[in-house]
């Protein structure tokens, strides 16, 4: 997906998350992570995924309250974990196979600041 299609005029991208290369595993996750953008921008983060059907998630910086980090013993070892980020009345995001997902987590909120 092109990223400048879905910014806004003046916004910047902050940040880009990586997913793991277990990300890949088979196919189904495979088509899906391919298709996956994820970015973090001055005023907004956004997740979209699907290939035939398109899924998107976006929540306004301002809005976001909450983010958390699940990591399993191999995502320890290996460096990734999900990420879930909620916000007031905003709902939620859930990303799985993020790399370095604490440093997902510490750009937002040091946007937030």
């Amino acid at each position: 997906m092109n990223i400048n299609k879905i910014l806004a005029n003046g916004e910047q991208i902050i940040y880009r998350p990586r997913l793991h290369g277990f990300a890949y595993f088979n196919l189904a996750r495979l088509v899906r992570n391919l298709t996956t953008t994820i970015f973090l921008s001055d005023r907004r983060f956004f997740c979209g995924h699907g290939l035939l059907r398109r899924h998107t998630h976006e929540m306004v910086i301002a809005k976001v309250e909450t983010i958390n980090v699940t990591e399993s013993l191999a995502g320890r070892i290996f460096g990734y974990g999900t990420v879930y980020v909620s916000g007031t009345g905003a709902g939620s995001i859930t990303m799985r196979y993020i790399r370095k997902p604490f440093e997902l987590q510490r750009q937002i909120r040091s946007i937030q600041s």
